[in-house]
């Protein structure tokens, strides 16, 4: 099946892609807590100021945790969102949550799996 891409060529600045999805877009992230997460992508996506997204991750942490203190998440579906070991939980997920300013999914893999 075709991807659909019809340029000449995939690369292009970060501020470029980030530009290309919309508010309210359903992300899967990938990394694992504080590890090989898209973080430069992040920030970007809060300096442009993204609202309304959906995030899926495995397992989140810092990543969801600034999106959130940025307000752009509106919706999480997640296995465990912490900041590992020494660094406690989420704090500004946490909070959003409590103030019902997020949804959280709680998934385990195979569930976000097959929807994806």
């Amino acid at each position: 099946m075709p991807s659909g891409f019809v340029g000449k060529n995939k690369c292009v600045p970060l501020q470029e892609l980030v530009s290309r999805v919309p508010d309210g877009a359903s992300l899967a992230i990938g990394g694992s807590f504080l590890h090989r997460g898209p973080f430069a992508f992040v920030r970007e996506l809060i300096r442009q100021g993204r609202t309304g997204l959906e995030i899926i991750k495995q397992s989140p942490g810092y990543d969801i945790d600034i999106l959130c203190r940025a307000g752009a998440v509106r919706k999480v579906r997640a296995g465990i969102v912490a900041m590992e070991g020494n660094f406690g939980l989420a704090p500004w997920y946490r909070r959003a949550v409590e103030r019902q300013e997020v949804v959280q999914i709680e998934e385990r893999r195979v569930g976000k799996e097959c929807r994806l």
